[in-house]
């Protein structure tokens, strides 16, 4: 049972562990004010409703609306904005949809914590439009930001007005992640828009400001009686966090004007000097660069053009090039990737990895993660600090976890030069960090910092991104400038959301591995739940599986527990500080219409309760 807060003579808020509902009772009707699992027909009974006229959503994602099912088969209606309702509707459809599920690039929005099923129908509310249940108001409000639809509802009961705000704003001035608000702008799409809905999020403030509300019910944490502080803490904090990224980003070299759109006037570090590629080294096509040795044979780095395998047979053939050897792979994008393909239809030469950027090659449906291609590749994964001879070269792999948790970075020794392929983690004017579901990890010995260190081990003479025909340097006051860059970063995000800054950025601390199998019916599957601790002290946790019907545990309990090591690496595979796992296995149903199951793992720990992470089983007989 949810914990009943009373605001006045008929408005509750249900206080669940996964967040808060507000209940507006009047005469036995009732409107839900979003839905989690404590709004049961029990709950709603024992505070006097004899019919629930509505559920008003703030937004699609499961925190909001996990507790919707048995109402749907009532037929409550549901309410929300359009762009809500077409996520919604289309949710359980959309989780198989490969033009969701892969190549993930315009659109980050709806993401990881969409509902596993169809919520339908869902009727289109816009802003400013009244929910004529009552004899008095109860009017939707624009809160874009947090989502592209996302609605808050003010409530006006005599004097005083109640505004419940979904994810838009918590109590203080804080807000439940930053993730939630990747969205293109300008000439790029979500991928690239780290931060690209604070310019809405922080109009929506302003709107909630200027309706002078009393009470303040956020989807989750305590309620706010002063809301009117809060709010204007939340706008400083976030044009903080603003200046932080723009100060930084390698966005900055690739679209130079792009943040004149936030403010002109905030300050961008100058990048720093193009440079000559060394003679060894051959910008072949898209972002493949192929390294030349002496004798003729040719090393590629990189793979996402299709037509690089037709450059290098041209280049055999002319005989300006041998042979190839060897490919290396920076990371699991399919601009890095994709022309693998075409290249191993003609050469038989090994493709190398990092080991983390490895198994999302070998296994991509393991893994849900932005610019995925869906085809595995034959790739051996090298342990970090790997150092191997190729012709006169000396070649070292690292995991190098800077744009992507799984990237790898290749140093190639040779003819007296140290050149660093960085893949996408640099440019010369910063951080390629402007996608947070990358997993892109805060805090020192991990993500960006990490990689800050390694180049300050390594010392490279030259550093080479992939998107460039041109290296460049970072040099140790740049560097430094970076790390505190990323230090600030840290402070200003853990003053928004009250937590460690991973939590933050983090969408995906919590899921399933793999993320997608498939299995025929009756089979026994094994399942996973991988999990992040991005605070320095441990992280007892209790995790279940909500199993879809004819589906059982097998071998085991269906409620597991563990403590979670402190700042673990973001990966299961890590050499140090791997992550926490938790497995399950379970019995697929004999006879089931279904084409996918979705599994649905329910967390209980201090930072989050609820659903927390989600995986698919594709049926196939």
């Amino acid at each position: 049972m949810a914990q009943v807060v009373r605001l006045n003579e008929d408005l509750f808020v249900l206080n669940n562990p996964s967040g808060n509902a507000g209940l507006l009772v009047r005469d036995g009707r009732a409107l839900l004010f979003d839905c989690h699992t404590g709004c049961t027909p029990r709950q709603l009974s024992d505070l006097g409703v004899r019919q629930l006229a509505g559920i008003c959503l703030t937004q699609h994602r499961r925190t909001q609306t996990d507790g919707i099912g048995t109402w749907l088969e009532q037929g409550v209606p549901v309410y929300g904005s359009d762009y809500e309702a077409e996520v919604l509707e289309q949710a359980g459809r959309r989780w198989t949809d490969p033009a969701f599920r892969w190549r993930r690039f315009a659109k980050m929005v709806p993401d990881l914590a969409m509902p596993a099923s169809d919520i339908c129908p869902v009727q289109r509310v816009r802003p400013g439009q009244a929910i004529d249940v009552f004899d008095f108001d109860v009017l939707a409000v624009d809160a874009a930001g947090s989502s592209p639809g996302a609605l808050a509802w003010l409530v006006q009961i005599g004097p005083q007005r109640i505004l419940f705000s979904g994810q838009s704003a918590l109590a203080g001035g804080r807000l439940p992640n930053l993730w939630m608000l990747q969205k293109g702008f300008g000439r790029i799409q979500d991928y690239h828009g780290i931060l690209g809905a604070a310019p809405d999020i922080r109009e929506t403030w302003r709107r909630f400001l200027a309706l002078e509300p009393d009470i303040l019910v956020p989807g989750s944490g305590p309620i706010d009686h002063n809301p009117a502080e809060g709010l204007v803490r939340l706008g400083e904090r976030m044009v903080h966090l603003q200046q932080n990224v723009m100060r930084a980003s390698a966005l900055n070299f690739y679209f130079p004007d792009l943040y004149l759109a936030w403010d002109r006037n905030w300050p961008r570090l100058a990048g720093s000097d193009p440079l000559p590629l060394p003679p060894f080294v051959q910008g072949l096509c898209g972002t493949s660069f192929l390294l030349h040795a002496q004798n003729g044979a040719g090393f590629l780095i990189d793979c996402g053009d299709p037509a690089a395998a037709g450059l290098i047979m041209e280049q055999i053939r002319s005989g300006s090039l041998l042979d190839l050897e060897a490919v290396w792979i920076t990371h699991m994008h399919y601009d890095h990737t994709e022309g693998l393909v075409q290249l191993l239809e003609h050469f038989s030469c090994p493709v190398l990895a990092s080991r983390l950027t490895a198994d999302t090659l070998c296994h991509p449906d393991a893994y849900f993660l932005p610019c995925q291609y869906p085809v595995p590749f034959p790739v051996k994964g090298l342990a970090d600090k790997t150092t191997f001879a190729w012709r006169e070269f000396t070649l070292t792999a690292y995991e190098f976890p800077g744009q992507v948790l799984h990237h790898g970075a290749l140093l190639v020794e040779g003819y007296g030069q140290k050149v660093l392929f960085v893949g996408d983690s640099f440019s010369s004017t910063g951080l390629d960090d402007y996608c947070p579901q990358n997993r892109v990890l805060p805090g020192k010995n991990r993500g960006m910092r990490r990689c800050l260190d390694l180049i300050r081990q390594i010392q490279p003479d030259l550093l080479i991104n992939q998107h460039r025909r041109q290296a460049f340097r970072l040099e140790p006051d740049m560097l430094d400038e970076l790390e505190r860059v990323l230090i600030e970063r840290d402070r200003i995000t853990e003053e928004l959301t009250g937590r460690s800054a991973g939590w933050a950025w983090d969408d995906a601390w919590c899921r399933v591995y793999p993320f997608e199998q498939t299995a025929q019916p009756g089979a026994i599957v094994t399942v996973a739940v991988h999990i992040t601790n991005h605070d320095a002290e441990p992280l007892p946790v209790r995790v279940e599986p909500v199993l879809p019907a004819g589906c059982r545990v097998v071998g085991g309990s269906l409620r597991q527990k563990g403590v979670v090591p402190p700042l673990t690496a973001g990966s299961h595979l890590t050499e140090a500080d791997p992550d926490f796992s938790l497995e399950w296995k379970i019995a697929l149903p004999v006879d089931t219409d279904q084409a996918t199951l979705p599994l649905i793992f329910r967390i209980s720990c201090r930072v989050t309760e609820g659903p927390a992470a989600i995986g698919l089983v594709q049926i196939r007989s």
